[in-house]
């Protein structure tokens, strides 16, 4: 729930707004500026509008902000605006040696809890509880048993240092860095790609692509949100985008309300998977691991495509288990398409400058201006210079929550590096593994998924490799394969009840009922679930190895997932009884072996399968086409805002 500021007060958060993102794209074209002072200063800038755009609870005044709410902004300001005084002199000092004055733990402690309450209201009440219980574990180490005792107890001073002068934990820390010399300009280039016209592109291309077959809007729902997520990095703003279209275009050609939703959620969710954006994901990775961003997006690339075509095939199989047919409708001329091509410019300018050896901020930068250009050329609507002050802002919004996110992500850090915490955890379980990676996969696998509940992706991300990536390195996997396998289920969580806020949202665009939504969603995503198992399994998913093993590895994977959920669905070219099902899906599980000669020879017999089903069938019922008026997407229902990244 945010605030809709009209008035004196609205253009001066507008204004605000600019100035924010004028100064990070500065920063991106000049350089960044000293790591303390940056990191202050884009904290002033998107914190205090928490306070002011978001109210303090349901109950709030939701019309102008409350004399609480602009003592919030105070207290966020001040301890800011010292540390941009003193950064000289705060680089200067030795942390853990000098004592702090009274005055920096005074002014510590409001920028503590300034950043704790904006998470609350900007992100969630979970995981600002999260963040809490982090911080009370650090507390009270040295007095609890086992693997979870810390041997060193630390003095308040001490504890506001951590949070709130070191370099790289708590709130000014190296995650409040990626936010504000990353992030940001990222948001800002995906914000200028929506507003050009590339995400109505998208939508048009996948209906033009996918639009003729069975079950035709259920595919453009996931061609479409594959494509959007490219840019949005977000499963929520994804779902609202372009669910607001194909859900109910679903609804009349056949799908059940439960599933249209889940369906849109599911290929939603998969917006932070798919490069090059990948909401915050991929620059936090590239600063855990040393890998470079460039390199990281090119490993998520095939699995993130596995992920898209495991979802299709789980549509196909629905369709012809459910007599779904086609959508007859007028469909995006290819002349349309090709004269709006030039939409697609700004992806090649941010490859050719990444690849040029750019800093990601310079290509961002670069992308960003190249879309206002073509917008002229080919877009629907130009960026003018109102709609560039518009985009800011929105873009902006957006700014607030990675920045009370990532900033307050920085005292769970703390909480974990001073305690030992991570190292303990995965030791114990490597010890529940037994030295089995499968079932370290698999441990790790739940770990995720309830660290990963009610809180967003970022945090969970950040907070379920840090336990768990240790672990599964010490087995052998790969340090970037490791980190990948967290991500994925970290972002899956957002489809996974009982906290599924991507499949809430498609049921509120569905009328369905949320937690109906949450549990179809999860059996739609059973492919995306498999697909990190199989890249930990076999490197050259990651293009790790030659290019033959690269191929041979991705087929066999394509044809294990697909066969996988045709086993969960019941249903491939004709219905599939429990035998049936039950032997499929195990050989389509055998495809999880580091052996890339025993996978081949699993994808062989499962397609083998595939041909005598159709055969068996005759590829089942033919379709029957339904008549479908195709407009723009509808304005998105009342509910919470999409973001631009998580």
């Amino acid at each position: 729930m945010t605030r809709e500021l009209r008035g004196v007060l609205g253009w001066a958060v507008g204004a605000w707004a600019v100035a924010a993102a004028l100064f990070h794209i500065w920063t991106a074209y000049a350089g960044a500026w000293e790591p303390r002072e940056m990191r202050a200063l884009h904290l002033l800038f998107l914190i205090p509008p928490a306070f002011i755009l978001y109210p303090f609870g349901r109950h709030s005044d939701t019309r102008r902000p409350t004399v609480v709410d602009w003592l919030w902004v105070v207290i966020t300001a001040v301890p800011c605006l010292y540390v941009i005084a003193n950064a000289e002199a705060l680089t200067e000092r030795w942390e853990g040696v000098h004592p702090l004055t009274t005055a920096q733990v005074v002014l510590g402690t409001l920028l503590v809890l300034a950043v704790l309450e904006a998470s609350r209201r900007a992100v969630g009440f979970w995981f600002f509880v999260t963040t809490l219980l982090f911080m009370a574990y650090l507390v009270s180490a040295p007095w609890l048993p086992g693997f979870l005792r810390s041997p060193r107890p630390y003095s308040y001073p001490q504890l506001v240092e951590m949070f709130f002068l070191y370099a790289d934990e708590g709130v000014l820390g190296s995650l409040t860095g990626i936010s504000s010399n990353l992030l940001m300009i990222f948001i800002l280039f995906a914000a200028f790609m929506l507003h050009s016209g590339v995400g109505q592109f998208f939508m048009d291309i996948s209906i033009a692509l996918a639009g003729r077959f069975r079950g035709g809007p259920a595919k453009v729902a996931v061609l479409s949100s594959g494509l959007y997520g490219t840019i949005s990095g977000s499963s929520v703003a994804d779902c609202y985008a372009t669910g607001t279209f194909t859900i109910p275009l679903m609804k009349r050609i056949g799908y059940r309300p439960e599933i249209a939703g889940a369906i849109e959620a599911t290929a939603s969710c998969g917006g932070p998977l798919m490069p090059p954006i990948m909401g915050a994901g991929a620059f936090i990775m590239a600063e855990l691991t040393g890998v470079p961003y460039q390199k990281i997006i090119v490993a998520a690339a095939l699995p993130a495509i596995l992920y898209y075509l495991s979802i299709m095939a789980t549509v196909h199989w629905e369709a012809l288990k459910h007599g779904i047919g086609t959508m007859k409708a007028d469909l995006p001329s290819m002349a349309s398409l090709l004269r709006r091509a030039l939409l697609f410019t700004p992806f090649v300018t941010v490859v050719y400058f990444l690849e040029g050896g750019y800093s990601p901020s310079k290509a961002a930068l670069y992308s960003m201006l190249t879309a206002i250009a073509v917008s002229w050329v080919a877009g629907e609507q130009p960026m003018t210079p109102r709609r560039i002050v518009t985009t800011m802002h929105e873009a902006m919004r957006s700014g607030i929550i990675i920045a009370s996110v990532l900033s307050a992500s920085g005292l769970i850090v703390a909480s974990m590096s001073r305690t030992g915490f991570a190292l303990a955890f995965s030791s114990a379980l490597i010890n529940l593994s037994g030295g089995y990676l499968i079932v370290a996969l698999l441990l790790v696998f739940a770990v995720v998924s309830i660290l990963g509940t009610g809180i967003p992706t970022t945090p969970s991300y950040i907070l379920a490799v840090t336990v768990g990536g240790a672990a599964l390195q010490k087995l052998g996997v790969d340090l970037l394969a490791a980190h990948l396998f967290v991500f994925y289920y970290a972002v899956l969580a957002d489809v996974t009840p009982p906290v599924a806020v991507t499949a809430f949202a498609g049921a509120q665009i569905a009328g369905a009922n949320p937690m109906t939504t949450g549990w179809q969603a999860s059996r739609i995503a059973i492919g995306g679930f498999l697909a990190p198992f199989l890249f930990v399994y076999h490197p050259p998913l990651l293009f790790r190895g030659e290019y033959w093993e690269i191929a041979v590895a991705f087929v066999a994977a394509v044809i294990g997932i697909s066969a996988l959920c045709a086993a969960i669905a019941g249903h491939m070219f004709g219905p599939l009884g429990w035998a049936h099902r039950l032997v499929l899906g195990a050989v389509s599980l055998a495809t999880i072996t580091s052996s890339l000669q025993i996978a081949a020879l699993t994808a062989v017999v499962l397609a083998a399968w595939g041909v005598w089903d159709y055969r068996r069938t005759g590829g089942g019922p033919a379709p029957a086409a339904v008549s479908l008026p195709l407009g723009a997407p509808a304005s998105p229902p009342a509910g919470p805002p999409p973001t631009v990244m998580e």
